[in-house]
């Protein structure tokens, strides 16, 4: 089965960059060639430059929740993510359920049979900085682990 790992965000943005920061340290431990990891600063559509030919995907990134405390770590399908039906402020940012559905009825057979979104609770996405908050820091060897669980268990 052929995995893609693949870590979304934007390292400049604080919080957001913690994506970025799991992919780079389960890249450091997975030693299967049928297992790539990668991390990009790209959304919606452009995904499918990343995505296509692989069975399974496990994407990291980083949420913001009303109710959520930084550092949480979430396991989700995209679809529970929010209503596939409904787009972002823009055609070319779709969210990863939009994403996931275009990407299933114009590319089928190519589109990853399985997704699961490893979302970490972000509190500070928004001003330019390398560093994440402390409690997003330290969510990031924990998503890590949870990443490296899920695609050695297949």
């Amino acid at each position: 089965m052929r995995t893609l790992v693949l870590g979304i965000g934007n390292s400049i943005l604080g919080d957001d960059g913690v994506g970025v920061r799991v992919a780079r340290e389960v890249a450091t431990r997975v030693n299967d060639a049928n297992i790539d990891v990668r991390d990009v600063n790209v959304d919606g559509l452009n995904l499918f430059d990343h995505i296509l030919g692989y069975d399974r995907l496990v994407v990291v990134d980083a949420i913001v929740t009303e109710d959520g405390r930084a550092g949480e770590i979430y396991r989700l399908k995209p679809e529970r993510v929010c209503d596939p039906s409904r787009s972002a402020i823009s055609p070319h940012h779709f969210n990863l359920a939009t994403t996931i559905e275009i990407g299933k009825e114009l590319f089928p057979g190519a589109m990853p049979g399985e997704v699961i979104l490893y979302a970490i609770s972000a509190e500070e996405a928004t001003s330019v900085t390398e560093e994440m908050t402390r409690e997003v820091r330290e969510a990031v060897p924990r998503a890590a682990g949870l990443v490296l669980e899920e695609i050695s268990s297949s």
